[in-house]
């Protein structure tokens, strides 16, 4: 949303407290969903929550580019957006390739990371220069169409819950191969009311708070900050998909890390490399500095949904992960919906980002303590076996 805060609001008449609250109640709903759509995955299937989402997703795109008050701004974007982006977002994605993969959780979710971190990558410059070209309702109305093209022909044709529901295993490894007797100790329900019991559960969730607040931060008023401090808007632009550029080799390089050193300490060291990030960028002072940051910190930016999802996967069992990992991605999306309204209230307050900042970085560093203190190897002994398949 960062692109279109300032058009959005000179057109509209609002003030960027008032934009802000409408970005923090869809982060907030959008986490709220998480767990109802976990539940749902694990229950019935991605398929259908995913071609669902993605229509209920263009609509509301579609629908944000005709608001002409700010009720239809938290309609359309507020609500309804939320809705399909939880159906369509990355608990959905983790709990099927955490029932795929096994020995490879660490770096094919890595690798979903990236793949995200590469859509904003370009995401965030092309729609800046379909604002500057065509204005913000018709980029919206792009939005809508990139997603009903993408997005439900992949749900209708190329999504399948698990290896065993087309006679596979995990890995892709065949019995003789240690595929399925490596799978067969992993395959495990726990349930929720167990999960919350776990220290390892609110440590996941106390370190995706950080994450959600620092993201939102930076997605919502990255752009804003860096063209009050002088730059241009398409060098901001420029600058936060570097960032997501950059990100997409760190979250490669970080999840083969995790399966082979462990996820909690990559998991710290991401969150401490973008402490570090946020305060250069909110320092620079020239475009080649802004772009070394963004080049560097972008190596922080993924890998922390990754590994919180992975070490779900290996905590709480395969065939959990949708229903547990929704749940965290609940804080996730409470720590979100706080920064970007709180960025936009201090901002409004102080007249800078200066304290936003500095918020997000101490929430950061708090982020990496929780990190280096999970017990990975912790799994709960009322877990319960299932047959294979998880239904």
């Amino acid at each position: 949303m960062g692109p279109f805060l300032k058009p959005l609001i000179a057109d509209l008449g609002l003030d960027r407290g008032s934009f802000s609250l409408v970005v923090s109640l869809s982060l907030f709903l959008y986490g709220a969903f998480m767990p109802v759509v976990g539940r749902l995955v694990d229950r019935f299937g991605s398929r259908v929550v995913v071609t669902a989402g993605a229509l209920v997703l263009a609509a509301a795109l579609a629908a944000t580019g005709r608001a002409t008050t700010l009720g239809q701004l938290y309609l359309f974007y507020g609500v309804l957006a939320a809705v399909g982006l939880a159906a369509t977002g990355h608990v959905v994605a983790s709990a099927i390739l955490v029932r795929w993969f096994v020995k490879r959780r660490g770096t094919v979710i890595g690798l979903l990371s990236g793949a995200s971190m590469a859509g904003m990558t370009f995401l965030v410059p092309i729609a800046m220069w379909f604002i500057l070209t065509v204005g913000w309702r018709a980029t919206y109305l792009f939005l809508g169409a990139f997603t009903l093209l993408v997005v439900l022909p992949l749900s209708l044709w190329v999504l399948r819950d698990d290896p065993e529901a087309i006679g596979e295993h995990p890995d892709c490894l065949l019995p003789d191969a240690g595929g399925a007797s490596a799978a067969g100790s992993m395959v495990e329900r726990t349930a929720v009311s167990d999960a919350i019991l776990v220290p390892s559960f609110w440590q996941l969730s106390g370190g995706l708070f950080t994450c959600g607040f620092s993201m939102s931060l930076l997605s919502a008023h990255g752009v804003p900050m860096l063209t009050d401090h002088g730059f241009h808007p398409m060098t901001a632009s420029w600058a936060l998909g570097l960032f997501a550029g950059t990100s997409i080799a760190g979250a490669l390089g970080m999840g083969v890390l995790s399966d082979r050193l462990g996820r909690k300490s990559v998991l710290a060291s991401v969150y401490l490399v973008r402490t570090l990030a946020f305060s250069a960028l909110f320092l620079a002072s020239d475009p080649i500095t802004l772009m070394i940051v963004a080049a560097i910190g972008g190596l922080g930016m993924a890998g922390s949904l990754a590994m919180t999802s992975a070490l779900t996967g290996d905590i709480f069992g395969r065939y959990s992960v949708g229903s547990i990992f929704g749940l965290i991605f609940l804080v996730h999306q409470a720590g979100a919906s706080l920064g970007s309204w709180l960025a936009g209230f201090l901002f409004d307050l102080t007249g800078g980002y200066g304290a936003a900042f500095a918020v997000g970085c101490g929430l950061l560093l708090l982020g990496s303590v929780l990190s280096l203190t999970i017990d990975e190897r912790f799994q709960r002994p009322a877990a319960e076996p299932v047959l294979a398949g998880g239904r």
